[in-house]
C-alpha cells in the first residue's frame, strides 16, 4: 500500500515538474509549433552541411559505397533532428491536455511533419521542372538544398546536368521525404504517451 502511495506521490511530483517546464499558457501553441516545424528543415540542412563537409571526401576513395555511407549518415541526422522535435512537442501537448485541459490530438504530429517537409518538397518540384526541361538544370541548387542527402542523390545524379540524371531519383526522393512526417508523427505520439508508459512500467514492477 505504501508503494502505491509512493508511486502516486512520484507521479504528482512529475506532473508538477512538467507544468513548470513549459509556459503557463492555457493552450498548446499550435501556431508556434507549426513555425518551428517549418524551421526544422533548416536545422536538418545545418547539420547536413557538417555531414557534407565531413564525409564528401569518402566518395573519392570509396566510390558508390562512400556515397551510400554519406547519404545514410545524413538521413540518420535528419531522423534524429525530427525525432527530438516530435518527442518534445508531444510531451508539451500531453502536459497541456492533462494539466491545462487542452485537447491536442496525437495526430497533430503528422501535421507538424508534413509542414517540416514543405521546403524539401519545393526543391523536388524544382527538380521535376528541371528534368522535364521546363527550366534549366537545377541539380546544383537541389543538391545544396539537400546537403545531408547529397550522397544518395549522387548515386542517381553524378554530375550537375539534369540530362544525365536517372529518372529513378524522381521516384526515390519522395520516399526519403517521408522521414519528415513519419518520424515526427511517431515520436510525437511517443512523447504524448510517455507518462502513461512510465505509469504502466511502474505498476508492472510493483
Amino acid at each position: 500500500m505504501q508503494d502505491m502511495q509512493d508511486m502516486n506521490d512520484t507521479k504528482k511530483q512529475a506532473d508538477a515538474q512538467d507544468s513548470r517546464d513549459y509556459s503557463a499558457e492555457e493552450r498548446y501553441d499550435r501556431r508556434r509549433a507549426k513555425i518551428t516545424a517549418l524551421l526544422k528543415w533548416l536545422e536538418c540542412e545545418f547539420f547536413g552541411l557538417f555531414i557534407f563537409l565531413s564525409l564528401m571526401a569518402t566518395t573519392l576513395f570509396l566510390g558508390r559505397a562512400g556515397k551510400f555511407i554519406f547519404g545514410t549518415c545524413g538521413l540518420i541526422c535528419y531522423i534524429c533532428v525530427m525525432a527530438d522535435f516530435g518527442m518534445k512537442e508531444g510531451a508539451k501537448a500531453h502536459i497541456k491536455n492533462t494539466v491545462r485541459g487542452d485537447c491536442v490530438k496525437r495526430g497533430f504530429g503528422l501535421t507538424l511533419g508534413l509542414i517540416s517537409m514543405l521546403p524539401a518538397l519545393a526543391s523536388y518540384i524544382m527538380l521535376l521542372l528541371s528534368y522535364f526541361k521546363v527550366i534549366g538544370s537545377a541539380l546544383l541548387p537541389f543538391k545544396i538544398l539537400n546537403l545531408g542527402l547529397w550522397g544518395y542523390i549522387d548515386l542517381f545524379a553524378p554530375n550537375m546536368q539534369a540530362a544525365d540524371m536517372s529518372a529513378v531519383l524522381l521516384a526515390v526522393y519522395p520516399i526519403m521525404l517521408l522521414i519528415y512526417p513519419v518520424t515526427t508523427y511517431m515520436t510525437f505520439k511517443m512523447g504524448y504517451d510517455n507518462e502513461d508508459l512510465q505509469t504502466k512500467i511502474m505498476y508492472k514492477k510493483s
